[in-house]
């Protein structure tokens, strides 16, 4: 074949490669919103236990389902938007829903009323209006472990750790210095649908 002929063919393929590799690059970049989903925390008792010495609770707001079982107290938020996705480890998910905080010694409370989802930081986020931003509440821990099955997602994580910050937030918000970072406070499991 001479050389002319071999550029002949040679360059439409390269282009026929390049507009494929194009696309391939496009799809990978743009992650699916998420239709439907939730995200369940679940909180040892012996966290709770710890936190009610101090005066300190917490009641969930606008969840989808609340229950005590092994002591553990477990609650379910519905989701609102998101766009995380398991076969690249990164993206984000935001909840209905808020927990509030109290401080039955110092009287002062929290009210996180953003809950999102972190799957590139494997962080769960709260937000208030007085937090100036997102704060990391707890890093997934333990065992984690994502799984697809067409357009379903499921990520979860055998324990749940108060992060650093997140401690620093909640001392400083309710004038206490009841968290401790590290502190193991329950597991964690997210599903939702692209």
């Amino acid at each position: 074949m001479r050389t002319s002929a071999k550029r002949a063919v040679a360059l439409p393929l390269a282009a026929l490669g390049a507009v494929a590799l194009t696309g391939v690059v496009a799809t990978s970049a743009q992650a699916a919103e998420t239709v439907s989903g939730s995200v369940t925390l679940t909180v040892n008792a012996s966290f709770l236990l710890q936190l009610a010495q101090h005066g300190i609770g917490f009641v969930p707001q606008d969840y989808t389902t609340l229950s005590y079982a092994n002591g553990a107290a477990s609650v379910t938020y519905a989701e609102t938007a998101g766009d995380a996705e398991i076969s690249t480890y990164s993206g984000t998910e935001s909840y209905s829903g808020a927990i509030l905080g109290f401080d039955l010694k110092t009287g002062q409370t929290v009210d996180l009323n953003t809950l999102i989802f972190d799957l590139g930081g494997t962080t769960f986020y709260g937000e208030s209006s007085s937090s100036g931003g997102e704060v990391p509440l707890l890093d997934l821990a333990g065992a984690q472990n994502g799984y697809l099955n067409g357009t379903s997602e499921t990520y979860s994580a055998t324990q749940l750790v108060l992060d650093p910050a997140g401690a620093d937030y909640l001392n400083s918000a309710l004038h206490t210095t009841a968290f401790v970072a590290g502190t193991a406070v329950g597991s964690f499991t997210a599903v939702w649908v692209d």
